[in-house]
């Protein structure tokens, strides 16, 4: 483990200074990892650098009008997220709540999520597919419960689970059923069920056209193929079920065909994934299916951000994602219980303050230098941003919404020299094309300022960056062209109706479900109810609004980003995504929320469209029609820190590890580096978060690390 610095031998005369570029998911979980050892203090020396005012990268989140939550985006944490789930629980351990303050817990911060809606066109309208996931006893972020999902093996057997679970559950479906027909369906249901008992067996053996398990899924997939038109006709149900059915046993047969188990994914990653689900048997009709299509959807996997254009991703990528995602933890996602800020960021910031690592804000990186031998960084350049009136007592970055620690939505002036200036220039600091001026340079010089850096900031930004990285070490450069990232929009809406008096009239089988969906109209493909969230919200209780929904998606990148002198380019963009916004909203509302159109609400109008009028603004400015969306949030993701790495074919070898950059005095971190999982989310932020730690200190071990291949380790 030569190419791996390691702590040995107790603490050394000097600590070891790790300066750590960027704040977010990543970067605050190497910091995590890092100080998660023991007496860590005695040999580190941790600092964070962060451009801006708060903390969080892409989940960011900040509180605008009355206090209310905005993001860049639809968070969660899927219930197959096996590292960040107990990174969280560690956390908020170690935060050490008091019983009675909000979100004193992690089971009071994350709750259970099992419906998701998706959508079908059919019969030249959008129809609804509401889709609830069986629950299971495991423990989110609980290591014994995190043992019996490590493996491949136990996702395929967890994916056979599922299907299984849900072909019970829906029993009603066939009640239409005749009596050959139903016959036919109960020896259907035997072989599904003889597919999950091999799978159970342990000495199962996850390859060979010839194996127990391969005779088994091959008699059901023939079941499946063979039987479902028959089955299937004027029955909406069953017919779901047995694209479900084909989709899990396509996967199935592939994982077993490629002989995942003992070649890991990364061999399949130079073919798309829906030409490796076709070549396992799935029909086009399945594979251009929601369900297939959820995890090219959340992961906003369409070239350019180009939702007109066929999404691509590795296969690898899509299998590893896919076959993670029905093998959960409890259920199949948790949903936090106030914004990602409050949730996620805000614990991991005071957990690590407390802990004795140090944050250095508003530092905006402008570039990276090598040494004369280009084989170490030299030297880190700053733009200072702004100055503090109070340097020996730090930034303090939160304020206190209802009892949590949240992020406002612009800097505390009053702490900074240069704050009316920036309050008055209205200055976004996160923008690299605001025009700001540095107020001061910084430069960190290697065997003074730090001993090792962590570059935790976003591919997006490598180019601008890493100029003498890239031209010093090929690989950088190609990483950079393969790794690509797409930009990325969202809306929010305050609406003055309920989601129920606008028109959902599905019930939900669990409590805390919400709609939650991926599979809905482009370019905001997704959507969520999270009208939960309005309790950590400030608003006047005679025109508090009644629901809160967020859509999120892809957004084409029609031409190339201009230069940061273009200062008038955000609010190009931002007007772009306001104008996107409204036409989505006239157009597709009514199979969402028909009972929130205008010809619902103020009859004759378009069955279509959002009256506007549901949207809830401010008594003390009045507006009417579209012009009410202007008192609702939107958000054009555009800077490279904050677009969304994508996984397109080919692009799994060209990432980098977190220790093999080619520069002795460097680690990188992200969900852009090699993890293993390799799928732009919160999940692969922490992964790569853990292997910077593990690069740096050796801690945690990479078998620790759940998706990492082994064989992918320093030699």
């Amino acid at each position: 483990m030569s190419d791996v610095l390691e702590l040995r031998g107790g603490a050394p005369a000097t600590r070891k200074k790790v300066a750590i570029l960027g704040g977010g998911i990543s970067a605050l979980t190497t910091a995590f990892e890092l100080t998660s050892q023991p007496d860590w203090q005695q040999s580190l020396d941790i600092t964070i650098y962060q451009m801006g005012w708060r903390l969080g990268g892409k989940c960011a989140t900040a509180r605008g009008e009355h206090m209310r939550i905005e993001e860049h985006g639809i968070h969660g944490f899927l219930g197959s997220y096996y590292n960040a789930l107990p990174v969280m629980r560690r956390c908020y351990e170690a935060l050490g709540r008091q019983p009675g303050q909000p979100l004193a817990t992690f089971e009071e911060a994350f709750k259970p999520e099992s419906f998701v809606l998706m959508w079908e066109y059919i019969d030249g309208k959008m129809s609804r597919w509401p889709f609830t996931s069986p629950r299971n006893d495991l423990i989110p972020g609980d290591l014994a419960s995190l043992a019996k999902l490590q493996k491949v093996e136990h996702w395929v057997a967890a994916t056979a689970n599922v299907l299984d679970a849900l072909l019970d559950h829906h029993a009603s479906s066939h009640s239409a059923l005749s009596l050959v027909q139903s016959a036919e369906w109960a020896v259907g249901r035997g072989l599904v069920k003889a597919v999950v008992a091999v799978l159970q067996s342990e000495s199962v053996v996850l390859h060979g056209a010839d194996s127990v398990l391969w005779k088994a899924l091959d008699a059901a997939w023939d079941w499946v193929r063979n039987a479902a038109e028959r089955l299937a006709e004027g029955n909406t149900e069953l017919r779901r079920l047995l694209i479900v059915a084909e989709f899990l046993l396509a996967i199935l047969r592939g994982c077993i065909k490629d002989e995942v188990a003992s070649k890991g994914f990364d061999q399949l990653d130079d073919e798309d994934f829906s030409d490796w689900l076709i070549r396992h048997g799935a029909s086009v009709m399945v594979a251009s299916s929601p369900m297939a299509l959820n995890t090219v959807n959340l992961s906003y996997q369409y070239p350019k951000g180009d939702t007109a254009r066929t999404a691509l991703m590795g296969a690898g990528c899509y299998l590893h994602w896919t076959l993670r995602s029905f093998a959960y933890a409890g259920a199949f996602a948790w949903l936090f219980e106030a914004g990602t800020g409050e949730t996620v960021i805000a614990p991991l910031y005071e957990v690590l303050k407390k802990r004795g690592v140090k944050f250095e804000f508003f530092h905006k990186v402008e570039g990276l230098h090598l040494n004369a031998q280009r084989d170490a960084v030299e030297s880190v350049r700053f733009g200072v941003q702004a100055r503090l009136k109070n340097p020996e007592r730090g930034y303090d970055p939160l304020i206190d919404v209802k009892g949590l620690p949240a992020w406002p939505g612009h800097p505390k002036f009053e702490q900074l020299e240069e704050g009316e200036a920036l309050r008055a220039g209205k200055v976004d600091l996160e923008s690299y094309w605001n025009g700001w001026k540095p107020v001061a340079q910084r430069e960190l010089r290697a065997g003074r300022d730090f001993d090792h850096l962590v570059f935790a900031i976003s591919i997006g930004a490598v180019q601008y960056l890493c100029k003498e990285l890239m031209e010093a070490n090929t690989a950088w450069k190609h990483m950079v062209e393969k790794v690509t990232t797409v930009q990325t929009q969202t809306m929010q809406l305050w609406m003055n109706r309920s989601t129920t008096d606008m028109g959902w009239d599905i019930e939900f089988k669990n409590p805390t479900d919400t709609v939650i969906g991926a599979t809905y109209l482009n370019p905001l493909d997704g959507q969520v109810d999270f009208t939960h969230l309005l309790k950590w919200e400030d608003w006047p209780a005679d025109s508090a609004p009644q629901s809160l929904w967020y859509f999120s998606g892809a957004m084409a990148e029609y031409e190339a980003p201009p230069p940061f002198e273009d200062t008038a380019y955000p609010a190009r963009a931002y007007a772009r995504v306001q104008a996107q916004c409204v036409q989505y909203l006239q157009a597709s509302m009514g199979p969402l929320l028909p009972k929130a159109t205008t010809n619902v609400i103020s009859p004759p109008g378009d069955p279509m469209g959002l009256d506007f009028s549901v949207l809830r603004t401010n008594p003390a400015r009045p507006a009417e029609g579209v012009q009410r969306f202007n008192q609702q949030f939107w958000r054009a993701n555009i800077d490279p820190t904050e677009s969304y790495v994508t996984s397109p074919p080919g692009s799994t070898a060209a990432r980098l590890k977190a220790w093999g950059t080619g520069f002795t005095n460097l680690s990188i971190a992200g969900d852009w580096i090699y993890t293993g999982l390799n799928v732009g989310s919160v999940e692969g932020a922490v992964m790569g978060g853990r292997l910077a730690s593990f690069a740096v200190s050796g801690y945690p071990a990479l078998t620790d690390i759940v998706g990492f291949p082994a064989s992918q380790g320093p030699v």
